[in-house]
């Protein structure tokens, strides 16, 4: 019975499991965690820049953030993370969210999360702005 319970926390936190060839492997703790970052970061005043063509290629080939949305549609550095805004074409239930961020501290990836509207502390960048 211990041993059930042991594996079931394992599942439960994502300790010892493979990565999901869904998401990126992260656990219900990475998840919490990401919400909590997200959350903060939601209240902090940033103006949002279009991404250059390098950063547009080099989200789109990254082999986590390449698989989350459509299109780059904003960055923006803070302190000493990168912000990263992609969309989706297709949105709303049953599929996720129009919008995924990403917040990295070098190749470390602080937050990821889903999310339909834009935070009134963020600027967007030029494009989304007008529409």
């Amino acid at each position: 019975m211990l041993r059930g319970v042991v594996e079931y926390l394992r599942f439960l936190f994502g300790i010892g499991l493979p990565a999901d060839s869904d998401g990126f492997g992260q656990s219900l703790c990475d998840d919490m965690r990401f919400a909590r970052h997200f959350r903060r970061c939601r209240t902090i005043a940033v103006t949002w820049r279009s991404p250059s063509a390098d950063e547009a290629t080099a989200i789109e080939v990254d082999p986590v953030m390449g698989r989350f949305g459509d299109d780059t549609i904003g960055v923006a550095s803070v302190g000493d993370e990168v912000w990263v805004v992609r969309d989706r074409m297709w949105f709303g239930w049953p599929d996720p969210p129009e919008f995924v961020f990403f917040a990295l501290q070098g190749t470390t990836i602080r937050a990821a999360k889903d999310f339909d509207h834009w935070p009134t502390a963020w600027t967007p960048p030029e494009p989304l702005s007008r529409s």
